[in-house]
């Protein structure tokens, strides 16, 4: 049958269809609309952005965990949390062994910047020692568990001399030096009276600061200082005990102190703020990461890699 045979009823379903499938591409916008205006109703309702990021009167959680280094996203979430009036108050979590007397100093006076604003609450979990308990200085009330491992309070410097060994193979290092002690401790030579002395004087230093922070901070003295001061460590029960920790407890208790101290509602929302790995680096940055940790954690190696200078840090030897 040739075109010109068709029908008029068949020129008017084609019309029809026409019609229909307007009809239909109109609706399946309109309700693209309706579903983008939904989820921003449903994003206002909840105090939740586009990004996730909580929007409403909210407390905030940060964690601090591993080897303790200087970490500049870390300060920058803590400068956004001390800036936003919304943020009502900040609850840390610490488990870490200790890090570098650096990264120690740096988490104290960036936390102590956001006490003055808004209180601040330190949870230490499982281990929180040397500059991990430094950190939590920082805070208003330090709570822990009763098994948690804290204090070691101090700092050491550690150097390898290597002079034998090379020797035993036939290698011998010249050095040229401005002085005596320029350039100690180095493995290619022995370590001079004048050098030994010299960074003794600079571990004095650092532990006269840390010894300080215990002193000013939890209220010791005398006798009671030089207890807690010498390196040992405590669990969360000693640590009570010994003026070094305000309470036993963890979030739960967190929480009950910034209602029962501070007036704030417990049931505010929490947001992690915490800094993750793949923040801005994707996932393949990530894995890397991932592996690499789990290739040095807990290892010597890992810490002399990750941190130049003073340590503070406690770490039981095999």
């Amino acid at each position: 049958m040739s075109p010109f045979d068709a029908s008029p009823f068949d020129a008017d379903r084609a019309v029809d269809r026409r019609r229909l499938k307007r009809g239909l591409t109109f609706w399946r916008i309109a309700a693209i609309v309706l579903a983008a205006i939904l989820g921003g109703i449903i994003f206002r309702a909840t105090d939740i952005d586009g990004s996730g990021a909580f929007k409403g009167d909210r407390i905030a959680e940060l964690t601090i965990d591993g080897f303790i280094a200087p970490d500049d996203e870390l300060y920058d979430r803590l400068d956004e949390a001390r800036e936003d009036p919304a943020v009502k108050a900040l609850i840390l979590r610490i488990d870490s062994g200790g890090g570098s007397s650096i990264g120690g100093e740096l988490n104290y006076e960036k936390l102590r910047e956001v006490a003055a604003e808004k209180p601040v609450v330190a949870v230490m979990e499982g281990i929180a020692a040397s500059a991990a308990y430094m950190t939590a200085l920082g805070a208003d009330r330090i709570y822990a568990h009763g098994e948690t491992l804290t204090g070691s309070i101090g700092v050491y410097l550690q150097a390898v001399e290597a002079t034998e060994l090379l020797r035993s193979i036939g290698i011998e290092a010249d050095l040229i030096k401005s002085s005596v002690i320029k350039g100690q401790p180095n493995p290619l030579e022995a370590l001079s009276d004048e050098a030994r002395a010299a960074l003794a004087d600079v571990v004095a230093d650092s532990y006269g600061y840390f010894r300080g922070l215990v002193a000013d901070r939890r209220s010791l003295a005398g006798e009671k200082l030089d207890a807690v001061a010498d390196g040992r460590v405590f669990t969360g029960r000693q640590a009570l005990a010994a003026g070094l920790i305000d309470g036993l407890g963890g979030k739960k208790a967190a929480l009950a102190w910034l209602e029962g101290e501070k007036g704030l509602d417990a049931d505010l929302p929490i947001e992690d703020i915490t800094p993750r790995p793949e923040d801005g680096r994707g996932l393949l940055g990530a894995a890397a990461d991932a592996a690499v940790e789990a290739l040095l954690k807990n290892t010597e190696l890992s810490e002399r890699l990750r941190v130049d200078g003073l340590v503070s840090v406690w770490q039981p030897r095999p």
